[in-house]
């Protein structure tokens, strides 16, 4: 019944365009893209995941006699190895890797007049120079470079299906009511994406109303479906209407010529049981933006509230599991998003940011997410970066991105400088902390009973970016990060090998 409302609803706004005369019936296409070729230098001695396990520690003694065990058995293996004049197979816990890889994005839109525009939108890579370094073609039919977006790049594998679709979407178009319509694939994102910034299959409207000085935009993203499973084979759907759907609808206001303001609302309705965990969440949030002459700043919140039930094991003294139940959690968390700059000249101004969410990052003593209590923050699917290392997506190390990034808050400082022209310097200084220690009874290494306590300072970091803007299309950037690790992150991820992480990178990237 849903949908058919919503087929009448297209077809009641649509149908007057059609039945008004085109001025032109000539097609117009119009196209844009960049390339990209990087290179790429990173190396760490910390651990960018957890390599322990998350369940309670049952036999604290036990459980180190048995590591230091195991760690003596690895050795004696490696030097009888050794002994047999084989290479040995223990590696460093450090690492220096440089690598080279290339990408292209290209748009098209098609449009026959001014109502009904078609988009497209591709891209391939990245590839890495040298392929990804898997494992070569067997006789069980595996094919490291046979299909996704990074593949190929490997000597005798150029011709591997590396196109993915970024956008696929009609865009009904009606200026003389303010109104644009948007069903397919195409890009959903929030203020600065915080609370969403991912593509996806749906429907977005957006409706102008300049006497009020305002705009609405509304949507929904279905963002997983898995209502056609059959897995006893009977030829039968196993589940109906088993999905994940994102609602969303966000107010946009300009009332005053420097002040800006946004409404939004998100909500998450999944039933999908497949990954053993079903919720209903919502995102509500105010981004206000304030702009004068010398400088600006952004006072963001969010408040996350609903529920989470998600099948959690019993487990016995022994380790054992002995049944699985279903447990309801009451989510109830925050984000605070505060950001300030002072301009002292055209060339020359400094920035300060700040955000954080509630909760403690990991897990709690029982081995369960920490965000699913003690005011915890659930995120969407976020897509944002605040440092070069800490928090980022935009490629090299990251110890935490936007969808990780829960317990936890980043604080920074920097400069941008424009120099000789068309050159453009950031120095920038950052600092992590966990907003309640990570838990580390859960700990086999990094633990209390090897003479560890916890902590909530997750570590700093320095980074350095150069923009050179050669032309107008063309442009070369460089970007470095240094980022020097605190207890709370070893705390996190139950290790204590290392001190820092690096990396560096050049692009050089053509826009068309």
């Amino acid at each position: 019944m849903k949908n058919l409302l919503f087929v009448l609803f297209l077809i009641s706004v649509c149908a007057p365009l059609f039945s008004q005369e085109e001025e032109s019936q000539k097609t117009s296409l119009n196209f844009s893209g960049s390339f990209r070729v990087r290179a790429t230098n990173v190396g760490r001695d910390v651990l960018l995941s957890r390599q322990t396990p998350v369940t309670p520690v049952i036999n604290p003694e036990q459980e180190y006699q048995n590591k230091v065990n195991s760690d003596a058995n690895l050795i004696a293996e490696d030097v009888e190895r050794r002994k047999l004049g084989q290479p040995s197979q223990l590696t460093p816990k450090k690492e220096d890797v440089s690598y080279y890889d290339t990408r292209f994005l290209y748009n098209m839109s098609f449009s026959t007049g001014k109502y009904v525009e078609g988009i497209w939108g591709m891209q391939v890579g990245d590839i890495p120079f040298g392929g990804k370094g898997l494992r070569s073609t067997g006789p069980d039919g595996f094919d490291p470079g046979l299909i996704g977006p990074g593949s190929g790049g490997e000597r005798g594998r150029t011709s591997a299906v590396n196109v993915q679709t970024n956008f696929l979407y009609i865009n009904f178009r009606i200026p003389e009511s303010a109104l644009f319509i948007k069903v397919g694939q195409q890009l959903f994102s929030s203020a600065q994406g915080r609370v969403l910034f991912s593509t996806g299959t749906g429907v977005s409207i957006l409706k102008n109303f300049q006497f009020l000085r305002l705009s609405w935009e509304g949507g929904v993203l279905r963002a997983k479906d898995q209502s056609f499973l059959d897995v006893d084979k009977n030829g039968f759907a196993d589940k109906n209407y088993q999905n994940s759907n994102i609602f969303y609808s966000k107010t946009k206001m300009e009332y005053f010529r420097n002040v800006r303001n946004e409404l939004y609302a998100y909500f998450l309705d999944d039933n999908d049981k497949t990954d053993g965990e079903t919720s209903r969440l919502a995102w509500y949030g105010s981004h206000n933006e304030f702009n004068y002459q010398s400088f600006s700043f952004v006072v963001h919140g969010i408040f996350n509230t609903g529920t989470v039930k998600k099948l959690t094991p019993l487990i016995d003294g022994a380790g054992t599991t002995y049944y699985n139940t279903t447990r309801r959690h009451s989510i109830k968390g925050a984000m605070y998003d505060f950001q300030f700059t002072y301009r002292w000249n055209e060339s020359l101004n400094f920035n300060f940011i700040a955000l954080g969410t509630t909760g403690r990052p990991g897990y709690d003593k029982d081995g369960q997410e920490a965000n699913l209590k003690g005011n915890g923050y659930r995120t969407l699917a976020p897509g944002f970066s605040i440092s070069n290392i800490a928090t980022d997506f935009t490629g090299g190390y990251a110890l935490f991105n936007g969808s990780s990034f829960s317990g936890l808050n980043e604080y920074g400082l920097y400069s941008n400088i424009i120099a000789f022209g068309p050159y453009q310097f950031t120095l920038g200084y950052y600092q992590l902390w966990a907003t309640r220690s990570p838990e580390i009874k859960i700990n086999r290494e990094f633990s209390e009973w090897a003479g560890y306590k916890t902590s909530t300072y997750m570590g700093m970091e320095y980074n350095f970016n150069i923009r050179y803007n050669v032309t107008s299309d063309f442009q070369i950037i460089f970007r470095s990060g240094y980022f020097v690790a605190g207890d709370a992150l070893f705390v996190l991820l139950d290790s204590k090998y290392g001190r820092v992480l690096r990396e560096a990178f050049v692009t050089f990237e053509h826009r068309f």
